[in-house]
C-alpha cells in the first residue's frame, strides 16, 4: 500500500476523532491502524509527529520588520509548492500565525516528507497544528469556518 504519515493522520482524525487524546490511547489505536493496512513505521511516525505537536520548546525569533519577506530555501521549495507559500504567508500576514507558528508549520510540513503534498494538505496541517496550541482558539475557528469550507480528504 503506497502510504505516507498524512494519510495514517487523516485517517486518525477521520476515524476517531472522538477519542479524547489520541496520544494516551497510542497502544490500542495503532492495533486499529495496523487492521486498517497501514505500515507500523507510518503509524509510529504519525503518532511521534501527533505528540510533536504538543512540543512547547519555543522557537526563538526576531519579530520581523513589516518590510520583511520570508525567502523559502530549496529544500523547503520541494514540499511547499507557490500555492502552498503564499497561503501561509498570508496567514502570517493576517496574523492567524504568529511568526513562530510559521515556522513551526514549516518544520512540520517537511518532516512529513509529503511529495504530494498541496493547499488541501497545508490547510489540514495547520488546523492540526492550531488545535494542539494553547491560546490558538480564535485562529482555530477562522481556519474552520473560512479557509476550510471543504471536507477533510477520506482515505481507506
Amino acid at each position: 500500500m503506497k502510504e505516507n504519515t498524512l494519510d495514517v493522520l487523516f485517517y486518525l482524525f477521520d476515524n476517531y476523532a472522538e477519542v479524547e487524546d489520541v496520544t494516551q490511547n497510542r497502544e490500542v489505536l495503532h492495533g486499529e491502524l495496523k487492521n486498517a493496512g497501514f505500515s507500523k513505521t507510518r503509524i509510529t511516525q504519525a503518532f511521534d509527529w501527533l505528540e510533536s505537536l504538543a512540543d512547547d520548546d519555543q522557537i526563538y525569533l526576531t519579530a520581523p520588520k513589516t518590510q520583511s519577506v520570508r525567502q523559502f530555501s530549496k529544500y523547503e521549495a520541494r514540499f511547499l509548492d507557490q500555492e502552498c507559500q503564499n497561503y501561509l504567508v498570508s496567514l502570517r500576514e493576517n496574523q492567524v500565525l504568529s511568526s513562530e507558528m510559521f515556522e513551526r508549520a514549516i518544520d512540520r510540513i517537511l518532516v512529513l516528507g509529503d511529495r504530494e503534498f498541496d493547499l488541501s494538505r497545508l490547510k489540514w496541517v495547520i488546523l492540526m497544528l492550531l488545535l494542539n496550541q494553547p491560546d490558538t482558539e480564535a485562529e482555530y475557528i477562522w481556519m474552520d469556518d473560512v479557509a476550510l469550507g471543504e471536507e477533510a480528504p477520506v482515505y481507506h
